[in-house]
């Protein structure tokens, strides 16, 4: 068995795809919100503001949305287990 064929390599890419997914949607997110002037070749401090604040709810935000399913499934099998 290939180290590519073992039950953790797969899970291990998986969790690597939906991390870049994650910080792919996040520099999207943030770069559209926060950046609007080309004119410049460095970072305003609005900007950088703009991108730390983006860049913290953003977290916050997947943060919760983790704990939410996490929180949803142990009542799901919590109904299963009772049935």
């Amino acid at each position: 068995m290939s180290v590519a064929q073992m039950p953790g390599a797969q899970m291990e890419s998986g969790q690597i795809k939906a991390f870049l997914s994650t910080y792919n949607k996040l520099a999207e997110q943030c770069f559209v919100d926060c950046v609007h002037d080309f004119t410049s070749r460095t970072v305003t401090g609005n900007e950088n503001n703009c991108a730390m604040n983006c860049t913290e709810k953003f977290l916050k935000m997947s943060q919760r949305i983790g704990i939410r399913f996490q929180e949803i499934h142990e009542i799901n099998q919590s109904a299963l287990l009772q049935k």
